[in-house]
């Protein structure tokens, strides 16, 4: 008769090294993804690249049997004309979606021009403030030296 019981957990690994069953958290699976990098460090790190914005197809040149949704239009051809207005309607609005954003990163540019243009401005606003400061103080500090070496000197006479 076959042995059918089943082999009992190995107990002479610690703990730590048991494998463990339970689903694991985003934490725990990120962990256990750095931990694998961490430990081929010699194995170079494959990154995907960014999705490429699709952009619908261009109108067909020739559009073949073009009618309304109405008179003397067959029963077939109304999904027809449906589907054609559906993607020309998705074509508009993706390029106006696409003016959108040239026209927010055209603002978002100008805005940060403006910012630092005027960031220069006050900087050099500050800069000329400084220098008249420091031109202003030097006299002065020459005025007291030769105030502090006349007073020396006539300490030294008497």
């Amino acid at each position: 008769m076959a042995d059918t019981t089943k082999p009992k957990a190995d107990t002479t690994k610690p703990k730590e090294e048991r494998k463990s069953w339970h689903t694991l958290s985003y934490q725990e699976q990120q962990q256990r993804q750095l931990q694998k990098l961490f430990e081929r460090v010699d194995k170079p790190i494959v990154l995907p690249e960014p999705k490429k914005e699709k952009g619908a197809k261009p109108p067909p040149d020739v559009v073949r049997n073009v009618q309304g949704s109405s008179a003397g239009a067959g029963s077939g051809e109304f999904h027809v004309y449906r589907a054609l207005r559906r993607k020309e309607y998705t074509r508009l609005k993706d390029m106006d979606e696409q003016e959108a954003k040239e026209l927010e990163k055209q603002e978002y540019a100008e805005k940060l021009a403006r910012m630092k243009a005027e960031d220069e401005e006050r900087i050099a606003k500050n800069r000329a403030k400084r220098r008249r400061k420091n031109k202003d103080a030097k006299p002065e500090k020459k005025a007291k030296t030769e105030v502090e070496h006349k007073t020396e000197e006539e300490a030294k006479d008497e």
